[in-house]
């Protein structure tokens, strides 16, 4: 019994002083919370990485949407200078619509209002006649016209803007910044352009 009970210490007390068995008494340092960005606003000028623009859709998140060029084409422009269907039918996706007519063979001798949003460099593109609409009705807006004079930006000029949107092979969609109503016209009339980019 004796024996039974030295044993029994001799555990308890191998337990008790083995140091991995108490807690730290360190405090360990609470983990810092990561900062969280302040959402974007339409109106806001957004100026990242060489791409610049005020922003005119803000998406859920906060921190991404869409934002149309500073400045647009200084001379009206025609969507094409030939009649031939292209498939760039995208009501909601400009950027798909580019991508079509700049796999064309030679278009940048045939697609003049295309050539000018090129070269505001990558990433910018035509809006499709949905996000045409919605620019237009957002550019309209006392808030975003306040934006445009204190970024010194272009205002937009009035008028007919052209969409990437084709309707035939002869027409393409436009919105007109007064009404904001869509409608066709053929591809080489003229039209004022601005150009929106994704952030």
């Amino acid at each position: 019994m004796k024996k039974l009970l030295l044993l029994l210490s001799a555990i308890l007390c191998i337990v008790a002083c083995n140091p991995s068995n108490t807690p730290d008494p360190t405090p360990q340092p609470e983990p810092t919370p990561e900062e969280s960005q302040p959402a974007y606003k339409v109106g806001d000028l957004y100026d990242i990485d060489g791409v610049k623009g005020l922003i005119f859709r803000v998406n859920e998140d906060g921190q991404s949407g869409l934002i149309v060029s500073l400045t647009e084409s200084q001379t009206k422009l025609a969507w094409s200078t030939e009649l031939v269907v292209t498939n760039a039918t995208s009501r909601k996706n400009g950027a798909e619509n580019c991508e079509k007519i700049m796999a064309i063979a030679d278009w940048s001798s045939k697609y003049p209002a295309f050539v000018w949003c090129k070269s505001l460099g990558d990433g910018w593109y035509i809006p499709s006649v949905n996000e045409l609409r919605e620019l237009l009705i957002i550019g309209s807006g006392n808030t975003f016209t306040q934006a445009i004079v204190k970024n010194k930006a272009t205002r937009f000029s009035g008028g007919k803007y052209l969409s990437s949107t084709e309707m035939d092979q002869f027409w393409m969609y436009y919105v007109d910044f007064e009404t904001f109503v869509e409608e066709g016209n053929y591809k080489q009339y003229t039209y004022s352009i601005r150009a929106i980019h994704a952030f």
